[in-house]
């Protein structure tokens, strides 16, 4: 039952105050309420089951000041003066068409397509990153800190509150099954290190919906604390270890990772082994965010639209791109095109890691569909040499051809068409 009621007003500690206009939901930490401040509509997160302590408290109010690391963030925006020893913090409302990331893992949402699913994963990705680089931890990373929209990947993270400076810890340790191995043997507390582990489990799930470290082995235990620190802090093993294959995924259990493993690209695989080989005990072997976003940006330049259906090209086997696709090689990456294939500025220019502004845009000849140009999205001349012709240039808006043995320069990025 709410504790706040419709139309009691609650102080903020910056002078202001707020009403109550609803209810929204409740959680292990207390209530959510739609409240009205300055005349607009926002959310108020209210501690009503656990009381927090001053440093907790003291922490908000340091984050309100420094602000959100991105736009990605429901940071909280005010706090309101204790009433007892209660209080709580103001953030923005979730918009509707937002889904909690676990409806994404029973099915209850699914992504619009492939590409979704990467841009969720990229703006995860992204989203840590920029905490990290401001010298925070996140310290709670679990299934219940993220809201997608299915349609384009766009993401809100949620439950900040824990949220602070690296070396500082405010008592939370996190969600089992989340927390990096030496979280749950208690050898540190959450930290950037462990951030990065949890992130591993929450892309991997977000891929392949199963969990890395379940497979016929753990399924044998009932998960009890004693069993739980065994068999994710003290000897994890990953469901696809390749030394050791006594945990693998188990027909009618984990048909989700069965189906999903050989399907992405080997990138893709390969990060995701080492995350949970390598890096489940050395937290120098885990994989940076930087380094995701260059795995989840070459997987998903592998990823293509033939005949109206996406499919994964194995641009590493050639002689396995179907008909219709072509590869274009760069330094940094090889990349599948066929008709209505996106080139990004992250994939044309070696400085960026923008995944969301196109660079290129691949069409098929009007005349003859088995003839394709890249038309030039960005804003800069690139230099084009065809198989036995002196280099041309194609402004921005024109199109290149996409021969087989074609040079393409965007700049600082040179691709070949194969």
């Amino acid at each position: 039952m709410p504790t706040l009621q419709n139309g009691s007003q609650l102080p903020l500690v910056d002078g202001r105050n707020i009403r109550i206009t609803g209810f929204i939901d409740e959680g292990g930490q207390g209530e959510v309420y739609r409240v009205e401040m300055d005349g607009e509509p926002y959310a108020l997160k209210w501690y009503s089951k656990i009381t927090p302590s001053e440093a907790f408290y003291k922490n908000i109010l340091h984050n309100i000041h420094m602000g959100a690391p991105a736009d990605y963030f429901l940071w909280p925006l005010a706090l309101t003066d204790k009433v007892g020893e209660r209080f709580g913090y103001i953030m923005k409302l979730r918009p509707a068409n937002y889904r909690k990331y676990s409806e994404f893992l029973t099915g209850e949402a699914r992504f619009a397509s492939w590409d979704t699913l990467f841009v969720a994963a990229l703006n995860i990705t992204d989203g840590f990153m920029k905490l990290h680089s401001l010298g925070y931890s996140y310290q709670d990373l679990n299934e219940g800190s993220f809201f997608i929209d299915p349609e384009n990947g766009d993401l809100l993270i949620c439950d900040n509150d824990n949220v602070a400076p690296f070396g500082v810890n405010l008592g939370v340790k996190g969600m089992p099954k989340y927390m990096a191995p030496e979280v749950v043997t208690d050898r540190t507390r959450p930290n950037t290190h462990s951030d990065r582990y949890s992130l591993a489990v929450i892309l991997f799930r977000l891929f392949y919906i199963d969990h890395p470290l379940e497979g016929r082995y753990t399924v044998q235990f009932p998960l009890t604390d004693a069993n739980g620190a065994r068999l994710f802090g003290e000897e994890p093993l990953f469901v696809y270890d390749p030394k050791d294959k006594s945990n693998r995924p188990l027909p009618g259990a984990h048909e989700n990772v069965i189906r999903r493993w050989p399907m992405f690209p080997p990138d893709l695989t390969a990060a995701f082994t080492k995350a949970f080989t390598d890096g489940l005990k050395n937290i120098d072997s885990r994989i940076t965010e930087l380094q995701w976003l260059d795995v989840l940006i070459r997987a998903r330049g592998m990823l293509v639209r033939l005949d109206g259906r996406e499919q994964f090209v194995n641009g590493y086997q050639p002689e396995t791109v179907p008909d219709g696709c072509r590869l274009l090689r760069t330094d940094e990456q090889i990349i599948a095109v066929a008709p209505d294939t996106v080139l990004y500025q992250c994939q044309t220019d070696c400085t960026s890691t923008d995944y969301h502004t196109p660079s290129g845009c691949v069409r098929a000849s009007v005349s003859d569909p088995n003839v394709y140009g890249l038309g030039n999205l960005s804003d800069h001349t690139w230099i084009v040499t065809l198989p036995g012709k002196d280099p041309v240039r194609v402004p921005p808006k024109k199109f290149a051809p996409l021969l087989p043995g074609t040079i393409i320069s965007f700049g600082n990025v040179t691709g070949k068409v194969f």
